[in-house]
């Protein structure tokens, strides 16, 4: 399966789950995530680790060892970004991508084989032409921009 979540958004479900649940080890958020969004997604350790150790810097969460195993819970911040969050109005956005199996996947690779294709990418151009293409390549980087806001808005 393709990732489920966007950008943000797995860093924003930890915070909910951690709303809800009070305080929770990296194994029990990944439980809770995998029920919520549905069976179809397995959430890894490569995943979520990172989103708390991340949160954790930002002062979101708070770590603490119990019996050699690290508990994660809400700072004072956490739990006000979780109020703010509409995190919670997403799972039902998040489980039917499961369900359908959405894959996802990042734009850089798709942009860097454009690059690495193109046959003309070692070619010397004079100021005129280099302009033109900066124009042409401006539209396109305007496009895609468009197109990746109106994808924003499903989920």
């Amino acid at each position: 399966m393709g990732r489920v979540f966007r950008r943000g958004e797995l860093k924003e479900a930890i915070v909910a789950v951690l709303a809800r649940v009070g305080q929770m080890h990296g194994y029990g958020i990944m439980t809770e995530l995998k029920e919520r969004v549905g069976g179809g997604w397995k959430p890894s350790p490569g995943a979520i680790y990172p989103a708390l150790i991340a949160l954790e810097d930002s002062g979101l969460v708070r770590v603490a060892d119990r019996d050699g195993t690290k508990v994660y819970r809400l700072s004072d911040a956490g739990r006000r970004a979780a109020e703010r969050s509409s995190a919670w109005s997403r799972w039902a956005s998040l489980t039917e991508r499961a369900e359908q199996g959405e894959e996802r996947l990042a734009l850089g690779p798709l942009l860097d084989r454009f690059a690495a294709e193109s046959t003309h990418r070692r070619r010397l151009v004079g100021p005129d032409a280099r302009e033109a293409l900066d124009q042409i390549l401006s539209r396109m980087s305007d496009e895609i921009e468009g197109l990746l806001m109106e994808g924003d808005d499903d989920g």
